[in-house]
């Protein structure tokens, strides 16, 4: 349990032993530890290349101990270090002369570097995680508090054992029949003694002032970590940074990446870009293709499906679909649902492919779209949602897409309870505050390989 101080020695001892390994045993053994390997310059060199890491591990931390940094983290920061060490790498041979690994073999030498470290440290973060799930290596929890934010804490260190939290209960300011509340402020400091908590969560807009009191008392004592969660669920959305002014530390509510010009302007050229692809190499013969089949399948009418949806803030839109359904006067109210007899033979197999969404990429191009993005609801669905779902209005902070986050997980299709709108909606919160351009072409990605291989949700 008391051993995470350790993770980062052996994640550091692996690191400079590799290092080691690959730039100075390696060249020796190449050179079969002859006296290529022992002059002079070589022996500055190899204390360099140290000197080198220390400096970059230094700058971007690798072996920052925090149990919430994941896989992204370790994968970024080794990057970065990486390719900073590079330049350094390179400054020694313009000082000392010294032969080293020919270019052709440097070219490879920091990918080979790059790999063998990120092997290195996922196995770490496996084996650590698997340690934490058998659980060892944990932390006791309790959380100062009780509402929705106290129980969304509560499922993450519940839902993430990876974490390494064991949640020991609410603490809260009056006596509470609910379940998991184990006491009020007055047995805190026993029952902080009692379970050998280690971290106390104070849920900042749901606490009585005199709990200060009391967890100064508690930290004089014993050694417990306090963690404050601060009253910004309403800016969830955004991006919140701690900055201290003096001595005063002030939250700082960051508008979210597709606030930025630039983060907008490239992924409004890669929509353009990819959506003039599908238009003129797919569209221009598709749709007359789908115009003859609906002719001979006897299924008379329009080619399109024309749809007011709600866009980018809160304006609606017309848009464009391959018409599915027979006309009926249900259209813009009632949702598609599983064996749905409004839908024709032709429509079925379009929606269950998914072709009937590619006209669509004309809205993308006329801009009233984007390749990804929360999904446009009906007009009437936005009246009812927005009343049923806190924060669902923030959502048309962005352009609606063609595919999102919401629906490579799995939650497409039509909304029978009211978890399936909410789930969807910390979905499009979570893309809108996490937004890069990796992530659009991991959605595009897997909404491709969902398409060839059968989405059972698509109906």
């Amino acid at each position: 349990m008391r051993y995470s101080k350790y993770i980062s020695v052996i994640a550091a001892i692996g690191d400079f032993l590799i290092l080691n390994l690959l730039f100075n045993f390696a060249y020796c053994y190449l050179n079969k530890f002859g006296p290529a390997c022992q002059q002079t310059n070589a022996i500055i060199f190899y204390i360099y290349i140290n000197f080198a890491w220390i400096i970059t591990v230094s700058v971007f931390q690798p072996y920052k101990l925090d149990r919430v940094l994941g896989k992204k983290y370790i994968l970024f920061t080794y990057l970065k270090s990486v390719i900073f060490l590079l330049p350094l790498f390179l400054l020694f041979f313009q000082v000392f002369p010294f032969n080293y690994y020919s270019r052709e073999q440097i070219k490879y030498l920091f990918p080979v570097f790059l790999a063998v470290l990120l092997l290195w440290r996922f196995s770490l973060y496996f084996v650590l995680a698997i340690y934490r799930k058998a659980g060892y290596n944990y932390r006791n929890v309790v959380i100062i508090g009780n509402n929705e934010t106290a129980n969304d804490l509560r499922d993450y260190f519940l839902q993430s054992p990876i974490s390494g939290y064991k949640f020991k209960g609410f603490i809260t300011y009056e006596k509470s029949n609910k379940k998991e509340v184990v006491g009020t402020y007055s047995d805190l400091e026993q029952f902080v003694v009692e379970n050998s908590i280690d971290e106390l969560y104070l849920i900042s807009d749901n606490i009585h002032e005199s709990i200060y009191k009391v967890i100064n008392s508690i930290v004089s004592k014993h050694a417990v970590k306090i963690r404050v969660v601060p009253a910004i669920s309403n800016f969830t959305f955004m991006n919140v940074k701690l900055v201290n002014y003096d001595s005063i530390p002030v939250l700082r509510v960051q508008r979210g990446p597709l606030s930025y010009w630039y983060n907008r302007f490239l992924k409004r050229f890669f929509d353009t870009i990819f959506s003039l692809v599908i238009v003129i190499g797919v569209l221009s013969w598709f749709v007359p293709l789908v115009g003859l089949i609906n002719l001979f399948s006897g299924n008379r009418g329009p080619i399109f499906f024309l749809q007011y949806r709600t866009g980018l803030d809160n304006r609606p839109f017309k848009m464009v679909k391959f018409r599915t359904m027979k006309k009926n006067d249900e259209a813009n109210t009632k949702q598609a649902s599983k064996d749905d007899n409004r839908i024709t033979g032709f429509g079925k197999l379009l929606r269950k492919t998914s072709l009937d969404e590619l006209p669509q990429f004309i809205n993308v191009l006329m801009g009233k779209m984007s390749i990804v993005g929360p999904r446009p609801h009906m007009l009437n669905h936005t009246k009812e949602y927005k009343e049923m779902v806190k924060m669902f209005m923030i959502r048309h902070a962005i352009k609606p897409g063609i595919t999102g986050y919401a629906q490579v997980r799995g939650r497409r299709g039509e909304i029978k309870r009211t978890s399936d709108i909410k789930n969807r909606i910390k979905d499009d919160l979570f893309y809108i505050e996490n937004w890069s351009f990796s992530l659009d072409l991991k959605i595009i990605y897997i909404t491709i390989r969902n398409i060839l291989k059968g989405d059972k949700a698509a109906y």
